[in-house]
């Protein structure tokens, strides 16, 4: 797979790589020893740590480190049986996921994912519209491929495909001009749903498969998070609130005839990515630490060896070094912490650093600028749903959904003070933007509904909310 890198003086192809998420940190530090950052560059296979910038050009990165098998769905209800496979697809700002289903039975079938290459050029959204103004076409360019190379891992012909995403994903996916979200007011070129091929988006891999994109909410608020409030109230709930805790956190509260939603910019921290042992959900990640009254464990998806952390395990963490007093409330380690955890922080790329795992081959550890990182993204989230709470009411019910959601730890989400205190305990429920468009694949009249709800949701300005600035700053606390 071949990106467009830029990386600046001062810093190396390997550093710009693992920020964006298309390298793991390799156990050597960036210092040529490891060999784990090969990449090609002009077809020549080059160590990344080792391209040093000033440098702009192609990298070529092997495919196989970038798709990994996703989450397992319900068969769907199809209102109007055909033959074939249709895909419902998540495209999120850092990762794309899709699943496939008989269009005939709404049978589910398989599913996979892999990162949105569009994080060559960003990690959050508001980079990518300022980069836009010079690099649009190179950005969508990027954007497409993600699609169909996922598309591509399932073999298939397939006959229509349903993509949710947050607003400026369906700008650069349907050609239309971002810089309506340079600025506040943001202004959406468009707003309705649209019906599109393959050959008129420039997917060629696809050009005869149909692909539906449901309108999207307001500003920064996309039919990734209708889809979330379509499944949600398929299910029967009329009282609950949900947070979608991506790149561009969406979140709100339904309680009955009042709906509210706002968006926070909470960075790629929640996707694991732009840490130094950060990695998505998927196969090999640490997703769950405890301390067993001697040592600290794991847990790892897949049951294998750990090649790094994601997001669950990153709260697990600092929620267990809050606990030992190892970190203070601003989240710095202290100077003096107890002796069990003592063995476990060293210095790592000039900063201290909890080290869970090193075999001299891999390194898992959690710096304190990993922390501080995590600390922007909760305070956001904590603001965002502070304002909500005191707009809608306190709901009975709280969802958490995502990558993020699928493992997160009750307890942990509490120790460090993510969600207001009002709020009931959070539920952990995978990628209901993805479970919503697969609703949205077999029937209809959920694409009914979900045009229906983008008129019942209020939308909550928080650039301008003074609760929203006291309530980030406490949130930052831990």
């Amino acid at each position: 797979m071949k990106l467009f890198i830029e990386v600046p003086e001062g810093k190396t192809l390997y550093h710009v790589l693992r920020e964006k998420g298309f390298m793991k940190s390799a156990y050597c530090g960036g210092r040529g020893i490891c060999g784990k950052c090969i990449v090609k560059i002009n077809g020549k296979e080059e160590l990344a740590c080792l391209t040093f910038g000033p440098f702009k050009g192609e990298v070529e990165i092997s495919e196989e480190r970038l798709v990994s098998k996703g989450e397992v769905l319900s068969p769907i209800q199809i209102d109007h049986p055909q033959t074939g496979f249709g895909v419902a697809l998540d495209l999120g700002t850092t990762g794309v996921e899709g699943a496939l289903f008989d269009l005939s039975t709404g049978e589910f079938v398989e599913s996979f994912k892999t990162l949105n290459f569009q994080s060559a050029f960003g990690a959050d959204v508001v980079t990518r519209v300022e980069l836009a103004r010079e690099s649009y076409e190179k950005e969508r360019e990027l954007l497409l491929e993600s699609i169909s190379f996922l598309l591509r891992q399932f073999g298939e012909e397939i006959k229509e495909v349903v993509v949710v995403s947050n607003p400026v994903m369906q700008h650069f996916l349907l050609g239309l001009l971002v810089a309506g979200f340079e600025r506040f007011p943001f202004r959406l070129e468009r707003e309705e749903e649209t019906y599109i091929t393959g050959r008129e988006l420039g997917i060629s891999d696809f050009s005869n498969t149909v692909f539906y994109v449901p309108p999207p909410l307001k500003n920064f608020i996309g039919s990734d998070f209708l889809a979330n409030l379509l499944y949600f109230e398929s299910e029967g709930y009329r009282d609950f609130g949900v947070a979608d805790l991506g790149t561009n956190a969406e979140m709100g509260i339904y309680r009955g005839n009042e709906k509210v939603a706002a968006s926070v910019p909470a960075g790629p921290a929640f996707e694991g990515v732009g840490l130094f042992s950060g990695m998505r959900a998927v196969e090999g990640a640490i997703y769950k630490v405890f301390f067993d009254g001697r040592t600290f464990r794991y847990l790892v998806i897949g049951g294998g060896k750990p090649q790094g952390i994601c997001a669950s395990g990153y709260f697990d963490v600092i929620y267990l070094l809050k606990s030992f007093g190892v970190i203070n409330r601003e989240g710095t380690f202290e100077e003096n912490f107890n002796p069990l955890v003592g063995s476990y922080i060293r210095e790592v790329e000039g900063q201290k650093a909890f080290v869970l795992y090193d075999d001299r081959d891999t390194l898992v550890a959690i710096t304190q600028e990993d922390i501080r990182k995590f600390l922007l993204a909760k305070g956001a989230v904590y603001g965002g749903l502070s304002v909500l709470v005191e707009e809608a009411g306190v709901p009975q019910r709280l969802f958490f959904s995502g990558a993020f959601g699928s493992h997160i730890d009750r307890r942990s989400v509490k120790g460090v003070k993510l969600i207001p205190e009002e709020m009931p305990e959070a539920e952990p429920s995978g990628n209901v933007a993805l479970k919503g468009a697969a609703l949205l694949l077999g029937s209809r009249k959920h694409r009914e509904r979900i045009r229906e709800l983008k008129r019942e949701i209020d939308v909550v300005e928080l650039a301008t909310n003074k609760t929203f600035e006291e309530k980030y700053i406490e949130g930052m606390e831990l």
